[in-house]
């Protein structure tokens, strides 16, 4: 079991009962042995027949009383090994009280009902829990879970307006002025006549043509 976890009610009441049950199976068991040991001295090989056959019975009822008491005491320690000598003890008593309310015993229908209800309680989520440590829990807090980091956008897409981009379309723009600046130099290299159209020379400002000065 995990620390702080809070023991339900149903568990502490069904452990208490496993307590109650062993610790009456165990004085059973005792009472049974000494009870045996009185026929032993019936002649004819029968008191022993009756003694033996005393001691194994009461033999049996110990074990099964000290099994109970463990079981009580592992269900209120939330041990997972209780809760399963505790279904595996209901399912056989269920079985046995069947038969019993089969005969018409009304203590056999009460008691086929008691451990249904048992049988469904062991089973419930609260309970399994309690025997199992709970679900993992995820949480940004941190704790013994992974915990799951926020999602990272690629640089192009997290900053639309970056200024590396307006940079580069500068130097793009830049470029292409540049560009048409040469041509256009390269172009406005070639002088005109303003009177006859001749092409002039770039140092000369006169047209060979027409003589007129530009």
């Amino acid at each position: 079991m995990s620390s702080g976890k809070t023991r339900p009610i149903g568990v502490t009441i069904i452990a208490l009962l496993a307590i109650l049950v062993g610790v009456i199976g165990l004085a059973a068991g005792i009472a049974i042995a000494a009870f045996s040991s009185l026929f032993a001295g019936i002649g004819l090989g029968v008191g022993g027949l009756l003694a033996t056959l005393g001691y194994i019975i009461g033999g049996v009822v110990l074990f099964f009383g000290l099994i109970w008491v463990l079981t009580g005491w592992g269900l209120l320690s939330g041990k997972g090994w209780s809760r399963t000598l505790a279904l595996i003890f209901s399912i056989l008593s269920f079985i046995g009280t069947i038969f019993i309310a089969i005969s018409g015993s009304i203590s056999g229908i009460v008691g086929c009902a008691i451990w249904a209800i048992m049988l469904y309680y062991l089973f419930t989520p609260p309970v399994k829990a309690f025997f199992h440590g709970g679900a993992p829990s995820f949480s940004s807090s941190g704790g013994s879970g992974p915990s799951l980091g926020s999602p990272t956008l690629p640089t192009s897409f997290s900053n639309p307006l970056n200024r590396s981009s307006f940079g580069s379309g500068s130097s793009n723009t830049s470029n292409t002025s540049n560009a048409s600046s040469s041509s256009s130099s390269n172009f406005s290299g070639n002088r005109f006549c303003s009177n006859c159209g001749s092409t002039l020379s770039p140092s000369s400002n006169k047209c060979p043509s027409c003589g007129t000065a530009n």
